[in-house]
């Protein structure tokens, strides 16, 4: 028997470089640790080391591992990167879109497909030893953060946890909370980036340094940046004025050496804009040599495309010119295998610019020398706001390639409406703090009922990381609390008056209240008095009162009670009675305001087991849930991840997807996989909505309709979960699964490429899902489900690279 030392050293033979004291440490730790071990370090640092031990060490006890990240695409390109170092047989992958040999020792799977997997087949997990949670500061993104904090609550106490994370504020936090759940929890803090950053501020087209060397200000540049604004003030119409322009910028890029660069652009349409710039003053950054390497990259990767139709439609919408400049766009609007040309180019250092949305920023490995951030403002579907510290972080994480960069550089580019103050506040702030975004689902909690009691079930959503956090908040509010509750005391104590106590004047004020509603209530039942004796005959006196003027008479004799109980009260007789009045409505505004915190508080201790409890009521009101347990349809709506689970799920028990050809049954079930682009102006883009066959147009009113009919039974609960159908992807849909090429299918208006093989990835994903279910439940529609399936598969969509 091998000892942990041994085992350590035989590893560390295996990588080509000497292993870091942080990465050292977190080996150590995750050995001798019980529960895991969190990991933060910046992005590049070699966080993944941690995990290739792991791996090394499963491997050589016959133990499995899953590697999990929160992107498809960076499941992808583990998986290559593990085919590499360990052989085809050894790893596997499994996503939304593919299952490959996923019996393997190492799987590298989405942190969804993990959870499911939790849900529907516990025991597959029996064998497994270490769960890497790659990105782990993605517990701070909607939607998937639930799904992180499911598998950390849920996964087997037999598994130990390998949290990587980029450098976070309240690493803490999230350790103690995994700690808590897990049996303990080592961590691993390194703040130190592996390639040095030098920050620069563009002004006027020209690099200024950010930082003096020993990190302090750089007064010059903050001077420089103030004497731009107030230029700005004095010329009116120059304050909107850009006062950096692309082409000199990465003119300076390229004098300062610092290429490639990712230039990051928060618009598609910016990112088409700066490359047609580009292009149209002939912009040039590769030389020869590049060149012709570019040109065989290109055709190595066209001849291993499988569908001709996606090569026609990529050499009709890319400029394969512009690629050889060494110039080109990135972002979710792309045909993928652009997007992954264009990152295979830049990884191989020829590309030289890439204007790129923040997309870039994400999990794929793309680090340049250079970022350039374009504009510090960025629009949040809402309005525009500054960049946090937390983005900019991310965006220059990219900067400098380890092994390659000495010093990896980023640059803002300043504008007149951004004070320069705002900039170092921001470049100088503190590390992202992630927050919980945990929220109770319909398929959770389908889930959690078909497995544990009500009672088990609110428990585990006390284990949420939201709630831990809330219970830190409570707990410093308590600390708050009792500072108030000090100052009543004191200001109780220090009460001065020898005939006047405080519980006279507390009379005093209890009444006043009752007098004050007593005089509103006067006010509207007068009114309705008045309406009565307009509505009886001219001339003629009522022979009673009615019903107003009965309750009016009551009150006005109450309040004149009200009234003398008060003139005898020693305080309205007090010479002191306004400052008494003064000194007591202070204690009285402090002790509402602790009433009601202390309220708030208490309500936050049991948010999610409420928020449980009213999902489960819609479930129980629609036939999902029955004596708290899952009814049949329930348990397939329990085998259909995502927003709209319940709809699915309604639709196919109610049989409106029978009868319907495979084509037609991809057409109607995008609109609940697909989510429809946001603009502004809705009603007027989208035109009237057009089916492709009158079985498809009667099938989407019907799913409208149940979706309102559902969306009103949340608002009735204050529930609001499902997703509005999408419309955008229909006939793009009907077509693809009908067989039509790519570049003959036209794009819904304002949607581009990317965001169409997007929806049909998430298509394609629902489809195998319903697959699984409707042969469980013995549906009459498997057969044309498991033909949707076949229909929509096409290389864009199982391709892996």
């Amino acid at each position: 028997m091998k000892t942990v030392d041994t085992l350590v050293e035989e590893f560390a033979a295996t990588i080509p470089f000497e292993l870091d004291a942080f990465q050292r440490e977190a080996i150590e730790k995750l050995d001798r640790g019980r529960g895991g071990v969190l990991v933060i370090a910046p992005t590049s640092s070699g966080k993944t080391i941690v995990a290739e031990y792991a791996i090394f060490r499963a491997l050589k006890e016959g133990a499995k591992v899953l590697y999990t990240t929160p992107l498809k695409a960076l499941s992808n390109q583990k998986y290559h990167d593990f085919v590499r170092t360990y052989g085809e047989s050894v790893v596997g992958l499994v996503t939304g879109e593919n299952t490959i040999n996923d019996d393997a020792p190492v799987v590298v799977m989405t942190t969804e497909i993990l959870r499911n997997l939790i849900y529907e087949d516990p025991g597959r997990l029996d064998l497994v030893r270490y769960v890497i949670l790659d990105e782990v500061h993605y517990i701070d993104d909607f939607p998937r953060g639930s799904v992180w904090e499911e598998i950390v609550i849920q996964a087997p106490q037999t598994i130990k946890l390998v949290g990587l994370s980029a450098t976070i504020g309240n690493y803490r936090e999230i350790a103690d909370w995994m700690a808590e759940n897990r049996g303990g929890m080592e961590t691993v803090f390194h703040d130190v980036r592996p390639v040095e950053l030098k920050m620069w501020l563009a002004i006027n087209n020209r690099f200024y340094p950010l930082f003096k060397a020993d990190g302090g200000i750089d007064q010059r540049t903050w001077s420089k940046g103030a004497q731009e604004e107030e230029a700005s003030y004095r010329i009116g119409g120059y304050r909107g004025l850009p006062s950096n322009d692309l082409l000199h910028v990465i003119e300076q890029l390229r004098s300062l050496e610092m290429l490639p660069a990712i230039y990051f652009i928060f618009s598609r349409r910016g990112c088409r804009e700066a490359l047609q710039r580009s292009a149209y003053h002939e912009l040039d950054l590769t030389t020869t040599a590049e060149k012709e390497a570019i040109d065989r990259v290109a055709a190595e990767r066209l001849q291993g495309l499988k569908d001709h139709d996606e090569e026609a439609l990529f050499r009709r919408m890319v400029d394969a010119r512009l690629l050889r400049r060494g110039l080109a766009e990135h972002h979710a609007g792309l045909l993928p295998y652009h997007k992954e040309m264009v990152e295979e180019l830049f990884q191989r250092g020829l590309i030289k610019v890439v204007f790129a949305t923040e997309t870039l920023s994400l999990g794929i490995n793309m680090p340049a020398r250079g970022v350039v951030v374009s504009s510090f403002t960025k629009f949040d579907g809402v309005n525009f706001s500054t960049l946090t510290t937390g983005e900019l972080t991310q965006l220059m994480g990219r900067a400098g390639r380890r092994g390659i960069d000495v010093i990896g550089h980023g640059a803002i580019l300043k504008e007149s409406d951004v004070e320069v103050g705002t900039i170092y506040e921001v470049a100088m702030g503190p590390t992202l703090v992630v927050e919980s975004k945990f929220l109770p689902s319909y398929n959770m909690a389908l889930n959690l009922m078909r497995v544990y009691t009500p009672e088990e079930a609110e428990a585990l959503m006390q284990r949420s990381f939201g709630q831990f956090q809330k219970r830190l908040a409570a707990d410093e509010a308590d600390e708050r609390f009792s500072n108030v509750r000090e100052r009543l005391s004191d200001i109780r104590r220090m009460w001065d008056d020898p005939d006047v106590s405080i519980d006279d004047v507390a009379q005093y004020f209890k009444l006043e209240d009752r007098r004050r509603s007593i005089r509103i209530e006067l006010r509207r039942v007068r009114r309705e008095a008045g309406g009565h004796q307009r509505g009886g005959r001219r001339g003629r006196q009522p022979r009673a009162q009615s019903g107003p003027q009965r309750l009016a008479h009551r009150l006005e004799i109450e309040a004149k009670g009200l009234m003398e109980r008060q003139r005898k009260l020693k305080v309205v007789r007090s010479p002191r009675f306004g400052e008494l009045l003064q000194k007591y409505g202070e204690i009285r505004n402090l002790q509402q305001e602790l009433e009601k915190s202390q309220r708030e508080v208490t309500g936050q201790m049991d948010e999610y087991p409420r928020k449980l409890r009213r999902i489960c009521a819609v479930l129980a009101e629609a036939g999902f849930l029955l004596r708290n347990k899952p009814t049949d349809k329930g348990l397939f709506a329990a085998r259909v991840y995502g927003e709209n689970t319940i709809l699915v799920a309604e639709a196919v028990w109610l049989g409106w997807f029978e009868g319907l050809t495979p084509e037609e049954l991809c057409a109607v079930l995008v609109m609940l996989a697909a989510e429809d682009r946001e603009r502004r102006g809705d009603r007027q883009s989208r035109g009237a909505r057009r089916y492709p066959t009158p079985a498809i147009a009667q099938t989407a009113r019907m799913v409208r309709s149940l979706y309102f009919r559902f969306a009103d039974m949340e608002r009735h609960l204050d529930e609001p979960n499902l997703r509005a159908p999408s419309h955008d992807y229909i006939d793009f849909a009907y077509r693809w699964a009908s067989g039509e090429p790519l570049d003959r299918i036209p794009l819904p208006p304002n949607v581009d490429i990317g965001d169409a093989i997007k929806a049909m990835k998430a298509l394609y994903s629902l489809v195998r899902q319903l697959e699984f279910a409707t042969r469980q439940s013995r549906s009459p529609i498997a057969e044309p489900v498991t033909r949707a399936v076949a229909l929509m598969e096409r290389d864009v969509i199982k391709r892996t690279y």
